[in-house]
């Protein structure tokens, strides 16, 4: 098991990070489509690295 603890954000911080509207995030995880979550406790978390390579993978490997 690694050291270090996933850099886990809110829905809020991920939404203001990429500029999205929250409902966004919202709708995505509603319809499976958008990056990978954990729910821990009924809180809705994103890790930073899962979130950077579903951007990754969509945007033709360009993401920074």
């Amino acid at each position: 098991m690694p050291d270090e603890a996933p850099d886990l954000m809110k829905g809020h911080e991920l939404a203001r990070e990429w500029q999205l509207a929250p409902k966004t995030l919202d709708n995505w995880r509603y319809r499976g489509e958008g990056p990978p979550f954990v729910k821990l406790n009924g809180a809705i978390r994103y890790s930073r690295k899962a979130c950077a390579r579903w951007l990754e993978e969509r945007s033709g490997g360009t993401a920074a």
